[in-house]
């Protein structure tokens, strides 16, 4: 429908304000194109039955004339005989007059083999030589002639005029002729109107009718279309969470019926979606926490008490066997290595502070834990305190933290991370910052599995998640969910 696009859409604003430019195409769409096209075939069809009437008309019209000059000059030849016998010219001159009152004759005169007028429906012209009066032609054509002609002659480029001579024998005389003009501007000028006036209705009709097949296309179906493809476009944007019906009783009502059932079961099969994966992450984040609890209640206290049992057998061996305290030295030394382990892991699979401090304490915790077994300075920064805000959403934003800090320490090679926690215009913003090599030019498709559990942990909490380079360089993830408790 669409073979060529000149005019692109563009997309312009500040602060995330859209600016759409409509674009025009070639050729263009279907609802301008059809009645165009009919309108045009339409104009052509009546193009040409103007011309063909026309010319139907003016030849009948002809027709007609040199019909009715064949019986006029039958008759005039006649009376015009009779009177040059007797030698009545006035006579003939009145004969002559008395047919003016036929249509079309414009002029009827009787010359004599010198072209001279001798008798004449008009007494202005008697006496003349007939290439002084409207027959001039036709005295011309009779000259060269010695029988009757009949034929049509131009005037200012048209067809208005149409010419008859008719040898008058006489014996004993020289020839004389009859010659007849006829006019036939009036006629031409009537045919023309007429023809133009039904050019004109025609036109106007056609015209009508593509206006209506117009409103129809564009109102009845293509502005219905569009409402139909915006709301499933709005849709799949994630701007609306079903698609209006559009009014009517035809497909295309049934085809946005259609459509609207097909939403509002991915939305209940989306919804069931997001239920099922909160679950999941809910029983995984209880699950985190159970372990975490077992290895700092169970294995790490049982490991304490086997690291104060092998330090009293140190003291013990030292001052019996000195030669084996040593190897009760290494012994205890992998004991608190393994415990120090096993307490890093409790704290991430269920960092204290979180549930009995509250996620500020839990943050400063995760930079104080980073710098520390990294070697890479990291920081909280949190200009003021954060009001209350839920479990579940404290938890995520932990975990988002915990998942950007990792990803900067494997990928990005920072020498500095930063965490930020602040209340911005109602929501809470969490960002994490580091000065290392950046993002790639050409990011891995749908990247890894951590951004995207990351992506996902702030859809469930309703909020909306950044990425992008800081104005010093490197990598920033900024999550931003409403500030509810």
């Amino acid at each position: 429908m669409e073979a060529a696009t000149l005019l692109s859409p563009s997309v312009s604003g500040d602060a995330g304000e859209k600016k759409t430019t409509t674009a025009v195409t070639f050729p263009p769409p279907l609802r301008f194109l059809i009645p165009a096209l009919l309108l045009l075939l339409g104009m052509l069809a009546t193009w040409m039955d103007y011309e063909l009437d026309l010319a139907n008309d003016l030849a009948r019209n002809f027709s007609d004339v040199t019909t009715q000059a064949e019986a006029t000059g039958a008759r005039l030849t006649q009376l015009a005989r009779q009177h040059l016998v007797q030698k009545e010219i006035k006579a003939l001159s009145e004969s002559l007059t008395d047919w003016t009152h036929e249509p079309w004759l414009r002029m009827a005169a009787v010359v004599d083999d010198k072209g001279r007028v001798l008798a004449s429906s008009s007494a202005q012209w008697e006496g003349l030589s007939a290439t002084e009066t409207p027959a001039a032609t036709a005295w011309q054509r009779a000259s060269q002639s010695t029988g009757k002609i009949m034929e049509s002659a131009t005037l200012n480029d048209g067809d208005f005029t149409v010419l008859a001579a008719f040898p008058i024998e006489i014996p004993a005389q020289t020839r004389h002729w009859l010659l007849l003009v006829y006019d036939r501007a009036n006629a031409v000028l009537h045919a023309h109107q007429d023809a133009r006036q039904r050019v004109e209705w025609s036109a106007s009709v056609i015209a009508i009718m593509c206006l209506g097949l117009w409103a129809i296309l564009h109102f009845g179906v293509a502005t219905r279309l569009e409402r139909l493809a915006r709301s499933v476009r709005e849709f799949g944007e994630g701007r609306t969470i079903s698609i209006d019906p559009v009014r009517g009783g035809d497909e295309v009502h049934e085809l946005s019926q259609a459509f609207r059932k097909m939403t509002q079961q991915l939305a209940d099969r989306e919804q069931e979606r997001t239920v099922l994966e909160r679950a999941v992450i809910d029983s995984a984040e209880n699950e985190r926490r159970r372990i975490g609890h077992e290895l700092h209640d169970g294995i790490g206290q049982q490991l304490t008490a086997v690291l104060m049992a092998i330090n009293g057998l140190h003291d013990e061996l030292q001052a019996k066997a000195p030669a084996f305290a040593e190897h009760a030295q290494h012994a205890s030394q992998s004991l608190r290595e393994a415990l120090a382990e096993v307490r890093g892991l409790s704290h991430g699979l269920a960092p204290v502070p979180l549930w009995d401090q509250g996620l500020e304490h839990a943050l400063q915790a995760l930079a104080d834990i980073t710098t520390r077994s990294s070697g890479v300075r990291c920081v909280f920064e949190c200009p003021a305190h954060i009001p209350e805000i839920s479990e579940a959403a404290a938890c995520n934003l932990y975990r988002i933290a915990q998942e950007g800090v990792n990803n900067a320490l494997k990928h990005a090679d920072a020498g500095e991370i930063r965490i930020g926690l602040e209340s911005r215009d109602g929501l809470i913003v969490l960002e994490i910052d580091d000065d290392g090599c950046g993002l790639p030019e050409v990011p891995l498709k749908g990247g890894g599995i951590g951004f995207r559990i990351m992506q996902h942990r702030t859809e469930m909490m309703g909020g909306r998640m950044e990425h992008g380079a800081p104005p010093a360089g490197g990598t920033r993830i900024a999550v931003h969910i409403p500030n509810t408790p």
